[in-house]
């Protein structure tokens, strides 16, 4: 136009302006404005207008209010542009304030201004403010506006008034379009209506009515209401399945089912992967305990190119805390954070902290709770049940009262931590003032984990009787675990016959469990009882029942080696059993005894004293002794509870070789400190 020598008028510059608006150009934007002001055509309506949305559209709030102010005569457009922009710009109390500026005008309302402040009300949770703008769209005659209703529907089901929200659905004749649906839907599932809003998904299609990628992304989110695979089928009908956001949901629900195999094929078929999809593939990996799947995952992310976000580290920490995961890796996730500058976000210091916990580094742990600017109850609560597994019970507690200093609001799961935090120290008396307060001050009822913690506080301690109360006055029947607890006190404190009541209450509740047979079997063995052990080891013959074998494990150099009791599999095996001579003669020395009464055989002495020098984490404890530099810890993963006497063999080997040594068994982390000290003070 320029170049012809035709002069732009107001019109022209409003639609180049409107333009600019769309695509969120404001240098290019300024560029317009000062050519529109060199023409003096500014103070126009179109123009100003659009100048107005072209500011707000780019975040320039402040520009466009003096815009705004400066405009002398403003049309409802103006208005409502200053409304829908305060609230894109997320200032919904700004824009409620400019939408009653304009009723003190006297500004007709249009459809426009009903639409935008009634998704103000949803927001805000506006409900009484959402139905007087309702009978004021009745009084105007908007009232079958589709925007309007839509919004009015939103508005009631964030309000969480379902009622209303259906009944105006309902006035449609259920002859709304997608987006409708699709609010009806959604509003139904942050309701907790998962099965209103599968019943509105079914009714959607039999009205012929084609669902959107939003629609199969929010009806995903029913489970376990919805099936994945039946909608599954549906979005590869319509095409869906390669969109980013479809993808996304469907694989996530695959995920939440611990389907990961699905999900990874749903991965694999989305085209343009985004930071959710990659991050939510990661979440499934972590789920399922599948570390080299989830570390190959990460790698093939950063080397696409793909930034990953806080979602993503915390993902892949979370990984890296499983039991089979190098504790190497964790670390090198923790310096990637550190580089990527999201270290400090919360989610990724709470997977950090955990993290760190559940590998035996509790310092390390420590040192990120301390660091921490901000907490989440994910934050203290790992921080309490990290010092409770590590044996640090007055830590553990420390924590828990500086909580209630800071009156954070605490949660069932914080007073589990504090209760195994009392077990594995013997603190019966904390444990009764902390259930106390639970129950009393923070109003919370025990449930069944909370009541399962005090019968093994008392178990423990060897007060079966008080077990035995808490047993008693239960509103439910006790479960396996429960038993299984009171069954090994029954063993280290010789209580046969309520043992017996223990195993039989287990045998009847999972026939299959090993755990039941192998502690009775083990009980009789030790009173010596051999032919009643007999028949528990003929029923679990009779029964196919077959005892959990014990393995412990050790990580060399990013390597994680598994040792059996016994195992000769090993290529280092002649100078791992050298190794263990060497120790078994420097053990003596010290006056060490084999603790014969832990090999639960009816055989010789010299034959059992053989059997304890091979258990599975001695054989490990040796190799680790042969494999790494003098000095350096040790750590080491047991699938078992590690037995009493291998427990006062490797205080005495940690001191001899002048090493900390740690061991992770079932029931806590034993941090052997080479002045021959063990972290759970004997309390095993």
């Amino acid at each position: 136009m320029y170049e012809e020598g035709t002069e732009p008028n107001s019109f022209t510059f409003a639609a180049a302006l409107g333009v600019l608006a769309e695509e969120g150009v404001s240098g290019r934007g300024r560029q317009v404005h000062t050519v529109v002001v060199k023409n003096g055509l500014d103070k126009t309506i179109p123009v100003s207008n659009s100048l107005i949305n072209l500011y707000l559209k780019c975040g320039n709030v402040r520009k466009a209010r003096i815009l705004f102010d400066k405009t002398e005569v403003k049309s409802v457009v103006t208005w409502n542009s200053m409304i829908s922009g305060y609230a894109g710009n997320g200032l919904d109390l700004e824009a409620l304030a400019m939408f009653h500026s304009m009723r003190l005008n006297h500004v007709r309302l249009s459809e426009s201004s009903f639409a935008s402040v009634i998704k103000l009300c949803a927001n805000l949770k506006e409900l009484r403010f959402a139905e007087q703008l309702h009978c004021s769209v009745v009084k105007y005659g908007f009232s079958f506006d589709q925007n309007i209703k839509t919004a009015l529907m939103v508005a009631y089901s964030k309000c969480a008034v379902m009622c209303d929200a259906l009944t105006l659905f309902k006035e449609t004749g259920f002859r709304g379009n997608v987006v409708t649906w699709t609010a009806m839907i959604s509003g139904f599932l942050q309701n907790d209506g998962k099965e209103e809003a599968v019943d509105l998904f079914k009714e959607m299609r039999r009205k012929g009515v084609r669902p959107n990628e939003f629609t199969y992304s929010v009806v995903l989110t029913a489970l376990p209401v919805i099936s994945p695979s039946e909608v599954h089928a549906q979005v590869l009908k319509t095409n869906y399945e390669r969109s980013s956001t479809v993808g996304t949901a469907l694989l996530d629900a695959y995920v939440k089912l611990s389907k990961a195999d699905d999900a990874a094929k749903v991965f694999s078929s989305i085209d343009d992967k985004d930071i959710v999809a990659w991050s939510a593939m990661l979440a499934g990996y972590a789920q399922s305990g599948e570390t080299e799947a989830a570390v190959k995952m990460f790698s093939e992310l950063t080397k696409g190119g793909i930034k990953p976000n806080e979602f993503t580290f915390s993902s892949v920490l979370n990984v890296c805390a499983a039991a089979s995961a190098s504790s190497g890796q964790g670390k090198q996730f923790h310096g990637f954070a550190i580089k990527s500058r999201v270290d400090d976000s919360l989610i990724v210091s709470s997977a950090l902290l955990t993290m760190y916990a559940k590998k035996g580094d509790i310092e390390s742990a420590e040192a990120v709770f301390k660091r921490q600017g901000e907490r989440d109850l994910v934050s203290w609560n790992s921080m309490i049940s990290g010092y409770a597994q590590h044996g640090e019970a007055t830590k553990a507690l420390d924590v828990f009262e500086e909580m209630k200093r800071r009156k954070v609001r605490m949660d069932s799961v914080t007073f589990i931590g504090v209760f195994a935090a009392c077990t594995h120290a013997g603190l019966v008396e904390e444990g009764e003032k902390y259930f106390d307060i639970m129950v009393r001050e923070c109003k919370i009822a025990p449930t069944k984990e909370h009541n399962s913690c005090m019968v093994d506080l008392y178990s423990r301690a060897g007060l079966l009787e008080k077990a035995m109360e808490v047993i008693d006055n239960m509103t439910y029947p006790a479960g396996s675990t429960i038993w299984r607890t009171v069954l090994a006190a029954c063993r280290v404190h010789k209580r046969t016959e309520l043992g017996r009541l223990a195993a039989k209450k287990i045998i009847d509740m999972k026939p299959e469990d090993s755990a039941a047979y192998v502690l009775l079997s083990n009980m009789y063995a030790e009173s010596g009882d051999w032919g009643e052990r007999a028949k528990v080891r003929k029923l679990m013959e009779e029964r196919k029942v077959k005892k959990e074998a014990g393995y412990s494990w050790i990580e060399v150099k990013n390597k994680t080696y598994a040792f059996l009791a016994g195992d000769r599999s090993h290529p280092l095996r002649d100078q791992i059993y050298k190794k263990l001579e060497d120790l078994s003669r420097r053990l003596k020395d010290l006056g060490y005894e084999p603790d014969t009464s832990y090999v639960l055989q009816d055989i010789d002495d010299e034959h059992k004293e053989a059997v304890l020098a091979q258990h599975s984490e001695r054989l490990a404890i040796a190799f680790g002794l042969i494999a790494t530099p003098k000095g350096s810890p040790l750590l080491i993963i047991k699938n078992l509870r590690v037995c009493g006497d291998c427990h006062a063999v490797i205080k005495l080997i940690a001191k001899i070789e002048e090493r900390e040594i740690v061991v992770r068994d079932t029931n806590r982390f034993h941090h052997f400190s080479s002045d021959g000290i063990c972290s759970c003070g004997d309390f095993w």
